[in-house]
């Protein structure tokens, strides 16, 4: 069974390979080609740039998260309770 997955993989490999060469001597003979190749290599980027923004903001959301956390912790240890002072015996 492990050879015809290897020799499936293979396969798959030289076609996909073969019609990458296809589609980029299409690019280069054709200006619509290189039009397209230009809009598909510009949207693959863009979509590479705005997964690097969300990873960005994922991160310093969860380190502001940890800010404040620690920032609320702090100043609950540090504050005194004030209603303990102002009560009066009966």
């Amino acid at each position: 069974m492990r050879t015809r997955e290897v020799f499936l993989q293979g396969y798959l490999f030289t076609i996909s390979s073969l019609t990458s060469l296809f589609l980029l001597s299409f690019v280069v003979h054709f200006p619509f080609g290189r039009v397209l190749f230009a809009v598909l290599a510009s949207g693959i980027c863009l979509i590479a740039e705005c997964f690097a923004l969300f990873k960005l903001a994922q991160s310093l959301w969860r380190w502001s998260g940890k800010a404040a956390l620690a920032i609320v912790r702090i100043s609950q240890h540090h504050q005194s309770p004030s209603s303990l002072l102002t009560e009066t015996k009966n």
